[in-house]
């Protein structure tokens, strides 16, 4: 899955939405002051971003390939530091299924997609780099996976889930880049259910014996449990953190290097930006 921006129309330079957190302004500022020094223009810079068809809320809203509004809060998140980084208008947002998305980016069917953390990363993607050229892990959006569990298993406090699952079976929602980085690590994983509502369902049923869930914004975690009055509850002690990178195709980058690496870096200042986005969506359950 980061993030009540709207894209309205062609602008020229970063354009904020009417109520932003505090620190945004200045965020905006230091991504348009890069894009000023690299000898941006004002002209609009076409962008395609691509993201699941599927529904997933708050982050992803809406089936198939049309974008409802609102789009969800990642696609919000997007669109916010597309306008920040002076593409000077809206962004083009297309819907594929996960399995095609990294597919797409490579090609230059889409030129901006999220990626997560992989063991290798395919040929024709560009990400962020620091001073030594490695991969920056700073200009990402952190997250941390946590376990769902069934309340009534009693598990200790002190559960270590990298240890005790196991020998067990975790559902991870369809198309998570982490899921293959789970499995190295010696977890059987379901991933057959697409969303956590339907993997919940799993663990209800008894079918898994837990379910991956990212707390982004912890706070929201806790108020989707809250549905369940108690049946099911998070255990205390992380899985793994993972990242997610806004990455590139690579030919985009060479073409517009000064507007994604300001990008980049709006998005390093934001990291905050998701969860105030999340707010928007939250009211409306």
């Amino acid at each position: 899955m980061l993030w009540t921006m709207l894209a309205l129309g062609a602008m020229s330079g970063p354009v904020l939405a009417a109520a932003v957190p505090p620190g945004v302004a200045t965020a905006a500022a230091i991504a348009a002051a890069a894009v000023t020094s690299a000898g941006a223009v004002d002209a609009c810079i076409p962008l395609r971003i691509g993201y699941i068809d599927q529904h997933r809320p708050p982050y992803w809203m809406g089936e198939g390939e049309q974008v409802p509004e609102p789009p969800g809060a990642a696609v919000d998140l997007m669109r916010d530091a597309a306008q920040a980084a002076g593409f000077g208008c809206a962004p083009t947002l297309v819907r594929l299924p996960p399995a095609r998305l990294r597919v797409a980016l490579a090609n230059g069917d889409i030129d901006m997609s999220p990626l997560g953390e992989m063991p290798t990363y395919p040929a024709g993607i560009a990400l962020p780099r620091d001073k030594k050229g490695n991969i920056d892990l700073e200009r990402a959006m952190h997250n941390t996976l946590v376990v769902l569990v069934r309340a009534r298993d009693k598990l200790p406090a002190t559960t270590d889930p990298m240890q005790y699952f196991k020998g067990k079976v975790l559902g991870v929602a369809l198309g998570q880049s982490y899921t293959a980085r789970l499995r190295e690590a010696g977890l059987s994983i379901d991933d057959g259910g697409r969303d956590l509502e339907r993997n919940i369902e799993k663990l209800r049923l008894g079918r898994v014996d837990g379910v991956v869930a990212a707390a982004v914004v912890p706070k929201h975690l806790k108020l989707m449990l809250d549905r369940y009055k108690g049946a099911i509850v998070q255990l205390p002690q992380p899985l793994i953190s993972t990242r997610v990178w806004l990455a590139f195709n690579e030919s985009y980058y060479r073409a517009h290097r000064p507007q994604v690496e300001a990008l980049w870096t709006w998005l390093d200042v934001n990291r905050s930006r998701l969860g105030y986005t999340l707010e928007k969506y939250r009211k409306q359950d």
